[in-house]
């Protein structure tokens, strides 16, 4: 909050209490400096919570709900401190009690700002903890889809060079019967064997394409369920 904002809403309001104070205060039948004390030390103590509230209301890093309760404990503490000088100005109370009850809410106000403070950095710590933790998450999520998805890519080729293989070879071992037979049988479960699925299978097959051997072929076809 900027000055141009602040000054009609915060700082008016004070000067217009400083007023009314001025005017009990020099209405005073007593000239002992010892009664202008209280005033001249609320003077001090709203001044410095009038530019502590209007600092915590412009500060754009502090949550709404620091804002707030920081806000409420300022206010609170502003009109302990007015009430307290009003009722030295009236002779309500003691010099000494009225100084007390002006400057106690602002070192109260500093404690509690702190409390404040700490509260809400463990609350910003929290929370870049979280979203470091989804970031990491989704992160992991997206290179476990990207495996999968390399995975599937990977194990449709390979169902797919398997049925290519098995057609040709239907045709190359016609006149072998037993040959035939395990063709036929493997086609009937490229496509739902998980091992079509693995690189192990792409290994037997590049074996296979590699032999052409009758006996060793039939062998290695019969090895694979």
């Amino acid at each position: 909050m900027n000055i141009k904002s602040a000054l009609p809403i915060l700082w008016l309001p004070l000067i217009g209490v400083w007023t009314f104070l001025f005017a009990v205060q020099s209405n005073s039948v007593s000239t002992d400096l010892e009664t202008v004390v209280p005033f001249i030390s609320y003077l001090v103590v709203s001044f410095l919570l009038v530019l502590q509230l209007q600092l915590v209301l412009g500060n754009k890093r502090e949550s709404g709900i620091v804002k707030f309760g920081t806000a409420n404990v300022l206010s609170i503490c502003l009109f302990i401190s007015s009430l307290s000088v009003l009722l030295n100005l009236l002779k309500t109370i003691e010099n000494e009690a009225s100084i007390f009850l002006i400057v106690t809410p602002l070192i109260a106000n500093t404690i509690i700002a702190e409390i404040f403070s700490a509260s809400n950095k463990a609350l910003v710590d929290k929370k870049k903890a979280w979203t470091e933790t989804n970031r990491k998450l989704e992160e992991r999520q997206k290179k476990v889809s990207e495996e999968n998805a390399q995975f599937r890519n990977k194990s449709i080729e390979y169902r797919e060079a398997w049925k290519s293989y098995l057609q040709q070879a239907s045709i190359d071992y016609l006149d072998n019967s037993e040959i035939i037979g395990e063709i036929t049988r493997l086609k009937e479960i490229v496509e739902f064997s998980s091992y079509f699925r693995s690189q192990l299978s792409e290994e037997t097959l590049s074996r296979l394409k590699n032999n052409s051997d009758p006996s060793q072929v039939l062998v290695i076809l019969k090895d694979v369920k």
